[in-house]
């Protein structure tokens, strides 16, 4: 009678998520390009966020108050939430909500499982109790590390094609400073956007170019913006002759582009290997089984 009860309930639960599933619209292509190349994403649940970002928020003050210091793990946790425009209250909230989410489901599960009549061990709750908070915490920080590591590479390609726009512009008889802003201005990528922001806002500040450029580059943790800003400085300060430094840079930032995405592609004929692997041991068991039966039913 359990094992009815369970299969009714697992059936249920794929019936809604597949009526669900036909129910959601699919987004369509020019809605889905303009999403990613809008700066500033239009969020889907902002009071479930404001919330998250007061829980967050709550939580560093209690922190702050028992002495609690940021560490080295923290700070890169901050340049991925800033190149993924999210704020730390945010993510630290979500961390509490599934921290806890996490310790409440298996003594609940516990207690769902023996009301129906399946004994399950208390030692096998209390241990779920720590793995699950912890595993659903990790998926937070890795879903956030993958987002910001696809922002980051696109950004690179977006310096890089920002580099050469300013080699044209300077070969062009712009100045420096405005080589640079036309340079960001050009493309709508949310990574030239970001680029034009911050030093539109330094041109209004009275800002050298080169100061907003290490400081973006510091701040989402993009060491090929920061060197980027020490070429202009140079062309800025000195007169240095920037053309062929920008030339170069764009092109080692290529070769490293590519070379990530050969690293990648390697990486994924490997991973494809694996199923192949299995598909083929499966077949030969499939095949071999049957003769293996027999000569084991002969010794018999």
């Amino acid at each position: 009678m359990t094992g009815v009860v369970l299969l009714a309930v697992i059936c249920g639960v794929g019936l809604v998520g597949m009526l669900w599933g036909l129910r959601t619209a699919t987004p369509s292509l020019t809605g889905a390009l303009d999403a990613w190349e809008r700066t500033d994403r239009t969020l889907v649940s902002q009071p479930t966020l404001a919330s998250m970002g007061e829980i967050g928020r709550m939580t560093l003050e209690a922190c702050k108050k028992a002495g609690w210091s940021e560490g080295p793990f923290v700070g890169d946790l901050r340049c991925d939430l800033a190149i993924t425009d999210r704020t730390f209250d945010t993510l630290v909230g979500q961390v509490v909500v599934a921290g806890a989410a996490g310790i409440l489901v298996p003594p609940v599960s516990w207690l769902a499982l023996t009301a129906l009549g399946v004994a399950a061990p208390v030692a096998a709750v209390l241990i779920a109790m720590f793995l699950v908070p912890a595993a659903t915490i990790s998926l937070l920080v890795v879903r956030l590390r993958g987002a910001a590591g696809e922002r980051r590479r696109h950004l690179r390609a977006v310096v890089a094609s920002f580099a050469d726009l300013v080699v044209m512009g300077l070969a062009g008889g712009v100045g420096v400073d405005g080589a640079v802003v036309a340079a960001a201005q050009v493309s709508p990528a949310w990574g030239a956007r970001r680029i034009a922001s911050v030093l539109l806002a330094a041109r209004e500040s009275g800002s050298p170019p080169w100061t907003a450029l290490a400081g973006l580059g510091g701040e989402l943790g993009v060491p090929e913006l920061t060197e980027l800003a020490a070429v202009v400085q140079l062309a800025g300060t000195e007169g240095t002759r920037i053309r062929q430094a920008l030339e170069a840079r764009s092109s080692a930032m290529r070769r490293h582009a590519q070379a990530e995405a050969e690293s990648a592609a390697n990486a994924m004929t490997e991973r494809l290997f694996v199923p192949g692997a299995l598909l083929l041991l499966g077949f030969l068991l499939f095949i071999g089984y049957p003769a293996f039966q027999r000569i084991i039913g002969g010794f018999v």
